[in-house]
């Protein structure tokens, strides 16, 4: 029969798996590929070579594995931090930053479940097993990494057994009162008022003359010139309800350390309707400890022959500097499963109900013994140190720490088991709960009616997706555009796959995430309102992710890119634009090698905007070298589109060199003994070795003045049968016989690409005779190439491509010429 001319020229589906190779009949099939190795498909049709991966420096810890998280505060300001065995270092624009590091607490077993949120200078880190952390950049190279405490929450249930409280102090900043200098300070007035020095005695149930006017001031001076730092206060009308008109309606409390010079801290207006023995609270930000502090009174007088009169001013230490104090429980039962206060609970909230039922919270900053620990008090004082009934003890301790977070219409929140937590709106550290619609929330049950542990949440267009092992939930507001708060809320389970504890990314139109096996990668889109379904989006390439995945990272530009790290060393690829119904995956072994396996072993993967433009691809990779392990981090360079083909760089772990033209170069002491390929000043080099002193030399004296080496990798296409021109049928599984290949290329050194048949073990070149390279430098080819090729019958009219050199290589497509049986 006559000669078959197939052409393929898409390549949008890339490797399939091996069960497809026979299913001629399906729609991708024409587009796939059955191997595509270290070739990247493009959203246009085609295939490229990947770029090579940039030299950016070795680990701390080479023989322990090591983590990339990505640190984005801008497009222009990207980092990527390096988590090792309690360590944390910082690289940017391809290079560590300085000697930037910091200790951390997390374990070398436990980096890859370390879950983080981040916003603008702040990133906070979760696992089960610490306590959350927040690091903070305050410069370039001025980092932190200190503890996060949660103000306020959240909290256990609240306490129902017998067990009482009982604080030694109330955290008042002014003594109890007996005189105007007794026991300590000293209390003033205008000199019109009536012992004023009662409103600091602790006593609601009376009357206190502060002035005889409908203005006056009252004021407390701490003894011998030291001061408190206060940042709130309560006041209590009197108990006198004909007198209650003598309130004063406004006010403003000031500050001074030598009684001269003063400032204002809080003032308030508009204070009216104040009922028998009413109490009222206010807080405001101070963090500085002053000497005096004056509450000047005006407006009152209304009721009482122009008397401003109250009951009670209680003005409360900042709980960040007051001297902890004893809180003495009546037994170790409800505490801790009935073991009592444990070392564990030293930084542990606890919240406490006053006899003016009122909440206060406070952190646990020492522990003496199982029913005695010490505590700062937050917030407000206490009416009195009685023993207290009503308290809930902190959520979080060792074991049940918060597990992953996300920002979510300005709250900051958390999940643990089955809960998700989030702050006050715009507060981030504020998790005290309340019914104002941007008061913080608790939600128990989450991850829904099912006991399945809540693995990730994150933030998507009009709801805070929750990925359980059982699948993915959607909490929103109870109605449309319609935000989350304590009384409009609504918790939605979608159609969906389980999920992994593996962080999601968003890959623009939908979310890609792991699922539960780690076997298999779903895409999320939203079908409705908080209703969301999931597809397995490497179903016809199933055997690629089967590797197990180990985290996912999602490159934009140039191309629209997931990469991810497998279990068996590969870096996954998948060219996602779905937009264009492209859907590609793809494998790439990194050049070298680790213990006996062909190829470097990808640990992590990350990406970050990039100086050019374009994403930064961030890896660390284990090699072998000398006999030893090493971790390298290692950038992938930006794909070759539209320059010289001196500035390809299409080697692993390389490094470039510019400047005059020498014919050694050195600074490769991490391949030391290793073969590695060259291009230099576009003549293609191949199989130098690097010296002991991390050496290269060109061969026979020649020099160049711009240089890429590294370690080589091959990039490696095979084709699927094709389908074409039976007269009775398929010819699926009908013997062919492949006499040529025509390849259309785009930018390619056609000197390092070379086809070969599927059964046939000699690979031929392709020659472009009529091109002539001068000085033997590459020379890129766009057009159509003939490659002839020995093949049998028995080859069933696939081809294998591969390209070995140093060089760029594109194929738009491609075309076997074969005969078949009839």
């Amino acid at each position: 029969m006559a000669a078959l001319y197939p052409v393929q020229d898409v390549f949008t589906r890339g490797e399939i798996s091996p069960r497809l190779h026979a299913r001629a009949s399906l729609d991708f099939y024409r587009a796939a590929l059955a191997r595509c190795e270290n070739f990247v498909t493009l959203p246009h049709g085609g295939i490229r070579k990947r770029g090579g991966t940039y030299f950016a420096g070795e680990v701390k810890i080479s023989a322990g594995k090591t983590r990339l998280i990505p640190f984005i505060f801008s497009a222009d300001q990207a980092y990527a931090l390096e988590f090792g065995d309690q360590y944390i270092r910082v690289y940017a624009y391809g290079a560590r930053v300085g000697t930037v590091e910091m200790a951390s607490p997390y374990l070398e077993a436990d980096l890859f479940e370390l879950a983080y949120v981040q916003s603008a200078d702040q990133m906070w880190i979760t696992h089960r097993d610490y306590p959350p952390k927040v690091l903070t950049r305050s410069a370039h190279m001025v980092w932190a990494l200190d503890d996060y405490d949660f103000l306020d929450g959240p909290y256990d249930p609240i306490n129902d057994t017998a067990t009482t409280l009982r604080p030694s102090s109330t955290g008042h900043a002014t003594p109890r009162m007996t005189s105007s200098t007794a026991p300590s300070g000293t209390v003033t007035d205008d000199g019109s008022g009536t012992n004023s020095y009662k409103v600091f005695d602790r006593d609601i149930t009376q009357q206190i003359a502060i002035t005889t006017g409908s203005s006056g001031f009252v004021q407390y001076q701490f003894p011998g010139g030291q001061g408190k730092a206060v940042n709130a206060y309560w006041l209590a009308a009197s108990d006198n309800v004909a007198s209650n008109g003598d309130m004063a309606t406004q006010w403003t409390l000031s500050a001074s350390n030598d009684g001269v010079n003063y400032i204002s801290l809080d003032s308030r207006a508009g204070e009216v309707g104040w009922s028998g023995s009413e109490v009222r609270f206010y807080e405001f930000q101070n963090k500085s400890a002053y000497e005096y502090y004056k509450f000047a009174f005006s407006g009152g007088g209304g009721g009482d022959a122009d008397i401003t009169s109250l009951a009670e001013i209680a003005m409360a230490e900042s709980g960040d500097t007051m001297a902890p104090f004893d809180l003495t429980a009546s037994s170790v039962t409800g505490i801790n499963g009935d073991t009592g206060f444990q070392a564990s609970d030293v930084g542990r909230a606890i919240r406490l109900l006053g006899a003016d039922n009122v909440w206060r919270w406070a952190r646990i900053t020492s522990r003496t013994s199982t029913t005695v620990v010490k505590i700062r008090l937050f917030g407000h004082a206490l009416p009195d140190a009685s023993p207290i009934t009503r308290w809930r003890l902190g959520t979080f301790v060792p074991g049940k720490f918060v597990e992953s977070g996300s920002l979510y219409e300005e709250r900051l929140a958390f999940s643990r088991r089955f809960s998700v937590y989030a702050s006050a709106t715009g507060d981030f550290d504020n998790f005290a709960l309340g019914e104002k619609d941007d008061d913080a929330l608790e939600f128990i049950q989450a991850g829904g009616g099912q006991a399945n542990d809540i693995v990730w949440i994150t933030d998507s267009d009009g709801a805070l997706l929750i990925g359980t092992s059982g699948g993915v939930r959607a909490l929103s507001g109870s109605g449309i555009d319609e935000a989350l708060t304590p009384s409009s809320f609504k918790n939605r389970r979608s159609r969906t796959f389980g999920c992994a504890r593996i962080r999601p990314v968003d890959a623009g139109q939908s979310f890609l995430y792991v699922t539960r096996s780690r076997r298999s990668i779903a895409e999320l889109t939203q079908t409705a309102q908080s209703r969301f379904t999931s597809d397995d989006v490497g179903q016809i390439s199933e055997h690629i992710p089967k590797q197990g995945v180990v985290e996912l990272a999602f490159q934009t530009d140039p191309d629209p890119l997931l990469w991810f790290p497998l279990d068996n060393g590969e870096l996954g690829g998948y060219t996602h634009q779905p937009s264009q119904e492209v859907r590609g995956m793809h494998r790439h072994r990194l050049g070298g090698s680790f213990s006996g396996i062909g190829w470097a072993v990808v640990e992590s993967a990350v990406v970050t905007p990039g100086q050019d433009g374009n994403d930064d691809l961030w890896l660390v990779v284990k090699r072998t070298i000398g006999g030893v392990t090493k971790r390298y981090i290692e950038i992938k360079t930006a794909p070759f589109e539209y320059v010289a083909v001196t500035d390809a760089f299409e080697v692993d772990c390389g490094l470039t060199y510019v400047g005059a033209a020498v014919t050694t170069v050195g600074g490769a002491m991490h391949l030391a003994g290793q073969s590695v390929d060259v291009l230099a000043d576009g003549k293609v080099y191949r199989g130098l070795t690097v010296s002991g002193g991390g050496t290269v030399t060109l061969p026979g004296g020649a020099t160049a003045a711009r240089w890429q080496l590294g370690l080589p990798y091959a990039a490696a296409a095979d084709t699927l049968e094709l389908d074409v021109g039976g007269r009775d049928g398929s010819l699926i599984g009908r013997r062919k016989k492949v006499a040529k290949a025509i390849l259309s290329l785009l930018e390619t050194d056609t000197t390092g690409l070379e086809v070969q048949s599927l059964m046939r073990g000699l690979w031929e070149p392709v020659r472009l005779p009529s091109i002539v390279a001068p000085d033997g430098r590459a020379t890129l080819f766009t057009g159509n190439v003939e490659v002839p090729i020995d093949d049998s019958w028995e080859g069933q009219g696939r081809v294998r491509i591969r390209h070995v050199n140093p060089t760029p290589c594109t194929i738009r497509a491609f075309t076997p010429v074969f005969d078949a049986e009839p």
